[in-house]
C-alpha cells in the first residue's frame, strides 16, 4: 500500500539532492503535489534558503491543489512570513493529504505543524523515507543537535600518513581528479575553515573551480591568534568578492588594516595555554547563519579537533608516495587506525584511494 507513496516521495527526494549545496543554512526540500495519480507540480527550496519547496509547489500548482496530495521531504515550516507559514498555505490550498519524510526538529517547527494539519483534518502521514532526510540534510540536524557548525575535514596524505615534507614543498599529495572531486566537496559546504598557518605555508585561493574556472567563492573562516597572515596571500586578493572571517586575540594596527580591506574579525580571548577556544569559535560561526564547514587545514587543527570530538565527516585522499619520517604528520602523537571511524566509501581516483568516514 506504501509503495506508491514512497515512489513520490523518492522523487522529492531526487529533486531536492540535485539542489543540495545552494539553500544555506536552511536544509534542502524537495516537494511533490500529486493529483489523479498525476504529479501536477514540483517544488525545491530556492537558493539561501526562501521561498519554501511547498510554497513554490503550491504557487504552481494554483487551484488545482484542491483535493490533491502533497509529498514533502521535511515538515512544512510554522514560521511566521509574508504569505504565513507553509502550513498555513498548505490549509488555504485544499490539499487534503499530505505525506511527510520526517518532522523538523527547528524549535520553531518540531511538530507543531504537523498536529495543526492533523487538527484541521488533514490526512496526515509522517515517517517514510525518514532516513533519506536525515542523510542529505545531516548538516541542519546535527548542527541543532550539537549547537555548532557540521564540520567536515578534507585532507590528502601520503601511504606514511604525512600531509606535506618538512620544508612543505609539497604543494598538490593527491592526483588532479582527487582535487577535482575535492572541488565538489567544496561547493556542497557553505564556508571553508582554517588557519593562519595553512595561509601563509600553502597560500590557497580557497575557490570553488570547474574545468580550471572559479564558479563560486565561498566564505572563509580563519584561525589567526597572532594576526600573521601575509597582506600578500591569495586570500586577500579581490576581497570585494569574498567574505573572509578571521577569530584572532591581537588587536594592533594590522587588525585595522584587515578590517579596513573589507574582513570581518571577531576578538576573542586566550585560553591559559595562549590558544582560542575552538568551542567558543564554533559557536560564534553558528551565530553568523554558518552551520556547516569543511576543514582544510594542517595536522594540529586536525589534532585538535580530534582531541575535542568536534568532527562529523572525514574525507581522506590517500595518495600512492611516501615522503618519510621527516615529513608534517596528518595526526599528532596518533595513527588515523586508532580512531576506528565508520568508512562509509571507499574508492579510487587514478591511483589515488579516497574514504569516506563519519566519526559518530
Amino acid at each position: 500500500m506504501n509503495d506508491k507513496h514512497i515512489k513520490y516521495l523518492n522523487e522529492a527526494h531526487r529533486l531536492a539532492k540535485k539542489k543540495f549545496g545552494s539553500t544555506f543554512p536552511n536544509p534542502v526540500v524537495g516537494c511533490l503535489i500529486v493529483r489523479n495519480k498525476q504529479i501536477i507540480s514540483r517544488g525545491v527550496t530556492a537558493p539561501e534558503g526562501r521561498p519554501h519547496a511547498e510554497e513554490i509547489a503550491l504557487k504552481k500548482a494554483g487551484h488545482k491543489s484542491k483535493g490533491a496530495t502533497m509529498y514533502v521531504t521535511l515538515e512544512p515550516c510554522f514560521h511566521r512570513s509574508r504569505n504565513g507559514s507553509c502550513t498555513d498555505q498548505i490549509l488555504r490550498s485544499g490539499i487534503k493529504k499530505i505525506y511527510i519524510a520526517r518532522h523538523d526538529s527547528d524549535v520553531r517547527t518540531n511538530k507543531k505543524s504537523i498536529q495543526k494539519l492533523v487538527k484541521n483534518k488533514i490526512s496526515t502521514s509522517v515517517g517514510l523515507t525518514r532516513e533519506k532526510t536525515n542523510l542529505l540534510n545531516s548538516f541542519f540536524f546535527k548542527s541543532l543537535e550539537n549547537k555548532r557548525p557540521y564540520i567536515k575535514v578534507k585532507m590528502a596524505i601520503s601511504q606514511d600518513q604525512k600531509i606535506a615534507r618538512s620544508n612543505y614543498h609539497s604543494k598538490w599529495i593527491s592526483n588532479s581528479k582527487s582535487r577535482e572531486y575535492g572541488h565538489k566537496l567544496r561547493l556542497s559546504s557553505q564556508a571553508i575553515f582554517t588557519t593562519a598557518k595553512t595561509i601563509s605555508k600553502d597560500n590557497p585561493r580557497f575557490t570553488v573551480r570547474k574545468k580550471n574556472k572559479i564558479i563560486k567563492h565561498l566564505p572563509v573562516i580563519i584561525i589567526d591568534n597572532s594576526l600573521k597572515i601575509p597582506l600578500n596571500s591569495n586570500i586577500l586578493k579581490n576581497i570585494s568578492k569574498k567574505r573572509v572571517i578571521i577569530f584572532t586575540s591581537t588587536k594592533n594596527t594590522k587588525f585595522y588594516f584587515l578590517k579596513s580591506l573589507g574582513c570581518e574579525i571577531i576578538l576573542l580571548k586566550k585560553l591559559k595555554n595562549k590558544q582560542l577556544n575552538l568551542i567558543t569559535i564554533f559557536k560564534k560561526i553558528l551565530s553568523l547563519k554558518i552551520n556547516d564547514i569543511l576543514v582544510e587545514s594542517g595536522g594540529l587543527l586536525f589534532s585538535n579537533l580530534l582531541k575535542d570530538k568536534l568532527i562529523d565527516e572525514i574525507h581522506l585522499f590517500t595518495a600512492p608516495l611516501v615522503i618519510g619520517r621527516s615529513g608534517k604528520p596528518m595526526i599528532i602523537g596518533k595513527k588515523f587506525e586508532d580512531f576506528k571511524f565508520k568508512e562509509i566509501l571507499n574508492k579510487k581516483y587514478g591511483k589515488d584511494i579516497y574514504q569516506y568516514f563519519l566519526t559518530n
